[in-house]
């Protein structure tokens, strides 16, 4: 595997740490044991990651940005695909994909985005000897669930102050909410298949595991149902949220409606009295009647007057 190591260009780190001094540090050259850390690999980069024995077709999938995670296992090496929340990839929107290939002397990750705001805290606060390749990919997928974790947690705390009071949303709030909605059923769509994978690994036919390892392995696949039962709980309160604000939209609209009919209505008998009483012909009281126009007056607004109350308190 390491035969070919000197062709690797900058793009590309690695890392090494062991159980006696389990800080993860930077190296110049590839070692056994090491995790090797590639990102926005170039053409030169991509020939060096297959010289070393990576799958030409799974790394290709890796790096497009829509691709599923799934588990493999080719040539002795196990693959696998999960993917990152928030991205700078300007061809996703919340997600970006990340492989992971867990070789039998070495752990390398693969990602078509710059991961530093996920690595560098892993390279700095977590203890992980790169020896020991399966722990250090389960502490890795650990912190990518965190990463998780930490924007539902802030999805979660955003909707609490937009839906404090449903009476007071506004067409603005519904289109925040429908971008969280987005954003927590994209999250769903890499983190249902990427525990399904877990679950494979559980089950023993793709990564052989010590007990210690199964314990960890178990503990991220509870993690995750969790953060999958996070996400189906906010998006159904997005519902009910959206459903309440149509409701009161509807019944502003209805009181709206009813208050212009009771309107009309009131002002129905006053236009009739008006329009008689305007017509280019002689009706009975109009002739030396000069308080005429103020009993018709009075007339049409105390009827005016009563049809409204009546209409107004009138509940269907």
């Amino acid at each position: 595997m390491y035969a070919n190591c000197s062709t690797l260009e900058c793009m590309i780190s690695y890392y090494k740490s062991t159980l006696q001094r389990p800080s993860i540090a930077k190296k110049k050259t590839l070692q056994p044991g090491s995790w090797l850390r590639c990102e926005r690999p170039t053409d030169e980069d991509k020939q060096a990651l297959e010289e070393l024995g990576v799958d030409t077709d799974i790394l290709h999938d890796a790096l497009d940005p829509h691709e599923v995670p799934r588990i493999e296992q080719q040539g002795g090496q196990v693959y696998f695909i999960t993917r990152l929340p928030d991205t700078d990839d300007e061809f996703n929107d919340y997600t970006t994909p990340v492989l992971f290939v867990i070789d039998n002397e070495a752990l390398i990750t693969i990602s078509r985005d710059s991961l530093g705001r996920l690595w560098q805290p892993f390279i700095d606060n977590i203890p992980a000897p790169t020896t020991q390749r399966t722990k250090l990919f389960v502490l890795m997928m650990e912190a990518i669930v965190t990463q998780y974790q930490t924007r539902v947690a802030s999805i979660n705390r955003q909707m609490r102050a937009v839906t404090n009071d449903i009476t007071t949303l506004r067409p603005n709030d519904i289109s925040t909410l429908v971008e969280y909605e987005r954003k927590l059923n994209d999250y769903l769509d890499a983190l249902i298949p990427t525990n399904t994978a877990i679950e494979q690994m559980l089950g023993g036919r793709t990564l052989q595991m010590y007990k210690d390892d199964r314990d960890l392995v178990e503990d991220l696949s509870i993690s995750l149902e969790q953060l999958m039962a996070r996400c189906k709980s906010l998006l159904r309160t997005i519902t009910n949220v959206r459903d309440s604000f149509r409701a009161v939209m509807d019944t502003r609209l209805n009181e709206t409606i009813r208050l212009l009919t009771v309107i009309t209505l009131a002002l129905t008998v006053p236009t009739m009295l008006a329009g008689l009483y305007g017509m280019n012909v002689d009706l009975p009281g109009n002739e030396h009647s000069p308080g005429l126009f103020w009993v018709i007056a009075a007339i049409s607004i105390l009827i005016g007057g009563l049809m409204s109350y009546y209409f107004l308190k009138k509940r269907a």
